[in-house]
């Protein structure tokens, strides 16, 4: 249902410009008393991405690893100025294979969850279910805990690592990528000076300086904005509840260089909200990462 209405934006978009799909549907949310979702330029494109077919072209190795797409990455695009239009599933698959690893895509991949959705409405039930039945694909796929698992986004990672009991190593994409993958690649740094958004689920992971120290492999001019710990998206309630959103990165535009036109982070929802305040998109770091990166 997410991409479907993706696509249907992308089409309105093309039919009656951004001003009027606006109009149209801020409009429909006034009436509604503000419970459906905000309209926003930065609003994801559908993710056409075909995941499996990908997988015939990639790489047989003795390094493996077990990756998992969330629900965002699978069903979201990219916003339509993004630099790179890839899909995120696009890029950590060829991250992945510049890394020489062959990928596990767990099974039934379109059905699992790490029950987060569920859990921030309410829905303890089905999101421990949800939970539940991820940990025991990833126990499968990971041959019990042999192979390192990816989730490519970090509110995903932690909240498996809080609530799965078996011993799966997961890891989100700055974790992963300075463990896994940068030792097997050549990585020559860009000039450009980017922006890098720490994800409050990372900083709770205590991935704070990872981040910044692979981004600054990456790049030699690196800008963390000061005052902004979260950026108030807490899931989807950026898109019923904006002002919460607003009010997180407020001092963030006034921050951004002048000639800066990019933000990395990792959360594919997070930098919707970080996209539209700012006046640059972001996108993941593994973009970043797989942008100035070469097998060894």
């Amino acid at each position: 249902m997410t991409r479907a209405s993706l696509k249907a934006n992308q089409i309105a978009v093309k039919i009656v410009g951004e001003k009027g799909v606006s109009k149209l549907t801020n409009g429909f949310r006034k009436l509604a008393n503000n419970k459906t979702p905000v309209w926003l330029p930065e609003t994801p494109q559908a993710n056409n991405h075909k995941l499996e077919e990908s997988l015939e072209t990639l790489v047989k190795s003795d390094r493996k690893v077990v990756y998992v797409p969330s629900c965002a990455s699978r069903t979201m695009g990219q916003q339509s100025n993004a630099s790179d239009q890839r899909s995120l599933t696009e890029v950590t698959l060829s991250l992945i294979k510049k890394a020489g690893y062959e990928v596990i895509i767990p099974s039934r991949i379109h059905d699992q969850c790490c029950g987060m959705p569920y859990d921030s409405k309410g829905m303890t039930d089905i999101a421990t279910q949800k939970a539940t039945q991820l940990e025991q694909s990833l126990w499968e796929a990971s041959y019990e805990g042999e192979y390192p698992i990816l989730m490519d986004t970090s509110p995903c990672a932690k909240r498996s690592i809080e609530n799965f009991t078996r011993p799966l190593e997961i890891l989100e994409p700055t974790g992963f990528a300075s463990k896994y993958l940068v030792p097997h690649l050549d990585i020559t740094p860009t000039d450009e000076t980017v922006m890098l958004h720490v994800t409050c689920s990372s900083r709770k992971m205590g991935l704070e300086n990872t981040m910044l120290k692979l981004a600054e492999q990456c790049s030699s001019n690196v800008v963390v904005p000061e005052h902004i710990a979260c950026c108030g998206w807490a899931g989807d309630k950026g898109f019923t509840t904006p002002d919460l959103n607003a009010a997180a990165v407020e001092p963030l535009k006034e921050q951004v260089p002048e000639g800066c036109t990019r933000g990395f982070s990792n959360s594919r929802t997070c930098e919707i909200g970080l996209s539209h305040h700012s006046g640059i998109a972001y996108q993941s770091i593994l973009y970043l990462v797989d942008e100035v990166s070469n097998p060894l």
